[in-house]
């Protein structure tokens, strides 16, 4: 393959690029191997070779993780480029997608921009006959096969190493440890952190780690078992003693709840509970596919206390019903006698406050479903309810007027938040003002510190006047979570800056400005 200089006549060897791509699967294609096979038909052709990309090491699943050939196909587009043509060794080290489309869409792109792909070892001829497109078809779709093929032979291989009671990879986990098996004599030794086996033939297995940690894991069971402590207390009871986890950090109840749920602290070895196979996104298998070994190595908890931890993490992730809401706080009114949140929260087997008011919408609409009047000062109590109505009316009035302009508005009741859009989060809160010896009104505030928002749209009423006052909008950082802050006293408002007489700023803070618009503004004030 040549071309002739217009000017001097002379023959003009083709200027090529080669794409060169090695996979851990398939060694006998070395980038020699193909370095060489591509350099003598370059020279059989008449073909320089000016440009060289090469993906070591690197699957050819996606073409994510391929920068060698991300760059060619960027520079292939470039007019600038010095090659019209791109040597690779064969349809494989193009790449095995799992759709065959995909590789001849990338092949197009180069051909459509005037550049063409040769594959040096494969028996097809270089043009678009049918039988060609035919062979290349097959050779793309045998390419991403073998993938698939060899995707299954690893995965069984796994298998069959956990159902022997081997380790199947990744960390152990506090109060276990990796221990190595020698294939040859048998002996064991510990493995320390990012220390691997050197043999295929050897094998790693778990076994409990030091007595201080193994010590520590049994009390986690017995506390949440026997005591009944929660894994927030837990982990607060740890950290108070200075105990930290296996990275060197404080404990969190979710560290304390991966311990209590895995079956690896009973001897059991479980693998395959997640699936990520030829790249494709991880997703979470049905229990009843996880393949389970048990006794595959020495145990940490006994049995009796694991079954115990397991039936009180099951009740604790029960959605209880409505009805069971209900019973709940019957029998809570049976037992102490009256409702309040210190009284839900010092049985535990009471429902949750947060279930209830997610379920109701408030505390009070679940007590007047059971029946049950609050021992509160009725003023005060009357005054709840005008807030409470006034704040579903305000919400409702916000969300129709930020639907009409295009906004997607999602409300829940149990916390009064509206989000916009997936993206903005706004509390809208209305209270009534509280009184200093009979007299003298003034309004507090509340940022929340249980769960996060942007803004707190505060509005002010009359004690038992559903009239709205005004608004004051804080955004974050401007309150302390958790704290009672005065907004209103004597008359006067500590945060006038943030006071306003309607909803219009929430309406306005909702709009998104185009990005050309604010490049016009910015010129105009340059």
């Amino acid at each position: 393959m040549s071309t002739q200089d217009r000017r001097s006549g002379f023959t003009v060897p083709l200027r090529a690029a080669q794409y060169v791509r090695m996979s851990t699967d398939h060694q006998q294609c070395s980038p020699i191997f193909q370095r060489q096979a591509i350099a003598e038909y370059a020279a059989a052709h008449n073909i320089r070779i000016v440009r060289d990309y090469e993906d070591a090491g690197i699957s050819g699943l996606t073409l994510r993780e391929r920068p060698a050939l991300i760059q060619l196909l960027v520079d292939v587009e470039n007019p600038a480029r010095k090659f019209s043509v791109i040597l690779v060794y064969d349809v494989s080290r193009w790449g095995r997608f799992q759709d065959i489309d995909e590789a001849a869409f990338y092949e197009y792109t180069c051909r459509r921009a005037g550049v063409k792909v040769i594959y040096v070892a494969e028996p097809f001829e270089d043009d678009a006959s049918p039988t060609t497109c035919v062979m290349k078809a097959l050779k793309r779709a045998m390419a991403g096969e073998f993938s698939r093929e060899i995707s299954r032979k690893v995965f069984l291989g796994h298998c069959v190493n956990v159902q022997r009671g081997y380790h199947s990879g990744g960390p152990p986990g506090y109060g276990l440890q990796r221990v190595l098996v020698d294939a040859q004599s048998g002996s064991r030794r510990p493995l320390a952190p990012y220390q691997y086996k050197n043999l295929q033939t050897d094998r790693v297995i778990l076994a409990p780690g030091p007595p201080h940690e193994t010590a520590l894991v049994r009390k986690m069971f017995e506390w949440y078992a026997v005591r009944g402590t929660t894994a927030t207390d837990v982990a607060r009871r740890l950290n108070d003693f200075g105990i930290c986890n296996g990275v060197g950090r404080p404990w969190m109840p979710r560290n304390i709840l991966q311990i209590l749920r895995n079956e690896k602290y009973v001897g059991t070895n479980v693998y395959s509970r997640t699936s990520s196979k030829l790249d494709a996104a991880w997703e979470q298998l049905p229990a009843e596919e996880w393949i389970r070994v048990a006794g595959a190595f020495d145990p940490v908890v006994g049995n009796q206390i694991f079954s115990a931890v397991q039936r009180k993490l099951a009740r604790s992730r029960h959605i209880p019903s409505r009805d069971d809401i209900l019973s709940g706080l019957r029998r809570v009114i049976e037992k102490a006698g009256n409702l309040n949140q210190a009284t839900l929260r010092r049985y535990r087997s009471a429902p949750s406050v947060e279930r209830i008011m997610r379920e109701f919408g408030s505390l009070y609409e679940a007590y007047e479903a059971v029946g049950y009047t609050p021992h509160l000062n009725p003023e005060r109590s009357r005054n709840r309810h005008v807030e409470r109505r006034t704040e579903l009316s305000m919400a409702d009035v916000a969300a129709e007027e930020l639907r009409s302009r295009g906004h997607e508005v999602k409300f829940e009741k149990h916390t009064n938040v509206m989000c916009l859009d997936n993206t903005l989060r706004l509390q809208l809160v209305v209270r009534s003002s509280w009184l200093i010896r009979g007299h003298s009104p003034y309004w507090i505030a509340r940022w929340p510190d249980c769960f996060a928002i942007d803004f707190l749209v505060y509005a002010r009423i009359e004690r038992a006047d559903p009239d709205l006052l005004d608004f004051h909008l804080f955004p974050r950082g401007s309150l302390t979570p958790g704290a009672y802050t005065v907004i209103h006293r004597n008359g006067v408002s500590r945060f006038e800056d943030f006071c306003h007489p309607d909803l219009k700023s929430v309406v306005e803070l909702s709009d998104v400005v185009p990005l050309e618009v604010l490049g016009r503004a910015s010129r105009a004030d340059a």
